[in-house]
């Protein structure tokens, strides 16, 4: 029995060595992927999802102001030019 073991391990040798490969290369693999914490992924996303909510909503109220700014130079225009056609009206 220890002569057909002897036989046999020549062939053994390759595939000792093929598997200490994929062993060392499976730890290395390992090592590698990140161990934290997937919470860390989660807060960093709602916090960049919360910059941008900031900076939209400042983004509308500044549109928001400008708007309203426009509004009240087109009234006062209109106004002013209501008062001038009623005074024409009226009083020429």
């Amino acid at each position: 029995m220890a002569k057909a073991f002897n036989r046999f391990i020549p062939a053994f040798i390759p595939l000792i060595f093929e598997l200490l490969r994929q062993f060392r290369r499976d730890t290395n693999h390992n090592q590698s992927i990140r161990k934290n914490d997937k919470t860390q992924d989660k807060l960093g996303t709602l916090e960049h999802l919360l910059v941008r909510l900031e900076k939209k909503v400042q983004l509308n109220r500044e549109v928001y102001l400008k708007s309203f700014q426009q509004l009240r130079i087109w009234l006062a225009i209109n106004s002013i030019l209501l008062i001038a056609i009623l005074v024409k009206l009226f009083f020429y």
